[in-house]
């Protein structure tokens, strides 16, 4: 597990609001705190879809693509949120590009007063003592940020 603080805050919730940088991360739970709190959780609700569509559902979760536009909307205004905080997760099926062991990988992102601050997290699915699913993780994430241009601050 890593934890590091966004240099620019205001490219960085350009890139998360209003960009498609994190669209394909599936997105765990969202709690925004404006006049009041607003909790999205995930989960994909499949009673919601018809048989036919319900087989092409692949993730449990929706992507971020599928919620960003919700979230915007909550946060556009004249005043900053209280706070946001995001839990996004790497879809089921790209697991394998980070590390052969079956694990789910998360990307925390708090936004508390003007500060966002990124932790990654990792859950085995079978205990071990082996940490390079996690350090693979931390890796994979520090350079998607390098990639992204995406200035941080190591803590």
């Amino acid at each position: 597990m890593i934890s590091f603080t966004i240099h620019d805050t205001k490219e960085f919730m350009h890139l998360l609001l209003k960009q498609n940088t994190f669209d394909n991360f599936c997105i765990y739970r969202m709690d925004i705190t404006t006049f009041a709190l607003f909790q999205i959780d995930g989960y994909k609700n499949k009673a919601y879809f018809s048989p036919a569509e319900q087989e092409l559902i692949t993730e449990n979760y929706c992507f971020w693509k599928e919620i960003r536009h919700y979230a915007f909307e909550i946060i556009k205004g004249q005043k900053l949120p209280k706070q946001i905080k995001i839990i996004f997760s790497i879809p089921q099926n790209k697991t394998e590009m980070i590390c052969a062991t079956p694990a789910n990988y998360f990307l925390n992102i708090s936004f508390e007063h003007n500060t966002i601050t990124c932790t990654t997290g990792c859950s085995l699915l079978k205990f071990s003592m082996d940490k390079t699913a996690e350090h693979e993780w931390d890796k994979w994430v520090l350079e998607l940020f390098q990639k992204l241009k995406i200035a941080i601050i190591t803590q």
